[in-house]
């Protein structure tokens, strides 16, 4: 019995599990498509020190956004790219290769609009924090 003399709900355990785990997932994909700057100005800039009765709303993540159907498309690319990309994939992996890229890109370019968000509604972050927090994790740079 939990301190409230109520048994403990294992479906609401198994949900925020659930929840925690895409989560992570969610943050783990978004820190490996990120700079060390981005991550940094995302860290401080969610965590301001002052008012935290207005903060924005984070972009939902779905990690299963780009997956399912696909579209055989025409990409044109210069042909040495081209060749080095299928020195490194092998047959059947061009695409993949290029989906994943196009799929980094795209993540990176909605983390910088989400950052810029939180640069309009709380304004930048000032230096001496990321300085600060380039001292906490000196290894992210790595």
């Amino acid at each position: 019995m939990g301190e409230s003399g109520k048994a403990p709900d294992k479906a609401a355990d198994k949900a925020a599990d659930k929840t925690l785990s895409q989560l992570e997932q969610a943050i783990r994909s978004a820190l490996a498509s990120a700079t060390p700057d981005q991550v940094l100005r995302a860290v401080v800039a969610a965590l301001p020190p002052s008012d935290t009765t207005t903060r924005s709303h984070p972009a939902e993540i779905d990690p299963e956004r780009f997956h399912g159907r696909v579209q055989k498309v025409s990409v044109s690319m210069p042909e040495e790219l081209t060749l080095a990309i299928r020195e490194r994939t092998g047959p059947g992996g061009f695409s993949r290769f290029v989906a994943e890229a196009a799929d980094k890109r795209l993540r990176g370019e909605l983390f910088n609009e989400y950052l810029d968000e939180l640069d309009r509604t709380y304004g930048p972050v000032p230096p001496e924090l990321m300085e600060q927090a380039r001292r906490e994790w000196p290894d992210l740079g790595e």
